[in-house]
């Protein structure tokens, strides 16, 4: 005969003979606002896509783009200056778009840095270009 629980239930019918119980723990009692965990086991409900501000996206759209034309135009500017002084254009666009992307752009950081060197570098072979004809030109005036 077996023995009555102090809580009033009745032991399982084989148990302390070696059996294994499935039922061990009672399931936890909801606290409130908590959803039983039976409702997440197919939907969890803690993940939570990340939503970005307006701020956030408009510091994105910026990206690169001005520092990476502003380092474009000025390699454009070098490579062109080398062989007169048409590459004048690229070089000043490439020093104005870098200070652009200087102010707007965070991300942008040694692409218009290098877009602004290589700029000034055209700008001052083109000065150097400058120098040569008019000197050549007062030669040839007098």
């Amino acid at each position: 005969m077996e023995a009555e629980r102090p809580d009033g239930e009745q032991p399982a019918p084989h148990a302390g003979r070696g059996d294994f119980r499935l039922d061990l723990a009672r399931p936890r009692a909801p606290v409130d606002g908590e959803l039983d965990y039976a409702s997440t086991v197919t939907a969890p409900t803690e993940w939570v896509p990340y939503v970005y501000t307006d701020t956030e996206l408009q510091s994105r759209e910026g990206g690169r783009g001005l520092s990476a034309a502003a380092l474009v135009m000025g390699l454009a500017g070098l490579l062109v200056a080398l062989f007169g002084v048409w590459g004048a254009p690229f070089s000043l666009a490439a020093i104005v778009l870098a200070i652009l992307a200087r102010r707007s752009e965070p991300l942008g950081g040694a692409l218009w840095v290098w877009g602004l060197v290589s700029g000034l570098a055209g700008l001052a072979i083109v000065i150097g270009w400058c120098v040569i004809i008019s000197q050549a030109l007062a030669r040839i005036a007098y």
